[in-house]
């Protein structure tokens, strides 16, 4: 989320995106900062304003993960016929796109 953000992205942007409530949004920012997976920065359009990004434990791990579900992905799928697995990969994409599309649906 902090990483597909196509603008810079705050507390209350990850409240939103994760449909919770500011304060709970709040203290899972601060629990990945802790842990060193995000960085506050200034905003560069807004000084006054602050945003999130991945540090760079943060991109590893995002990385690493990414990396596991591809296998994971080529595992599960490796006797099925080629046609098979773009159409189950589509979809796939298809479902993720709609489940992020109803979280900004208003509430």
């Amino acid at each position: 989320m902090v990483d597909e953000a196509i603008d810079e992205i705050t507390v209350g942007g990850v409240a939103e995106q994760l449909a919770v409530d500011p304060s709970v949004a709040s203290r899972m920012v601060a629990e990945c900062i802790n842990d060193g997976l995000l960085v506050r920065r200034a905003s560069q359009r807004d000084g006054r304003r602050t945003v999130l990004e991945l540090s760079a434990e943060g991109v590893r791990l995002r990385d690493r993960f990414r990396s596991q579900h591809r296998q994971a992905f080529i595992e599960i799928t490796r006797d099925w016929p080629e046609s098979k697995r773009l159409t189950f990969a589509r979809l796939l994409i298809e479902y993720a796109d709609a489940s992020v599309a109803l979280t900004q649906r208003p509430r």
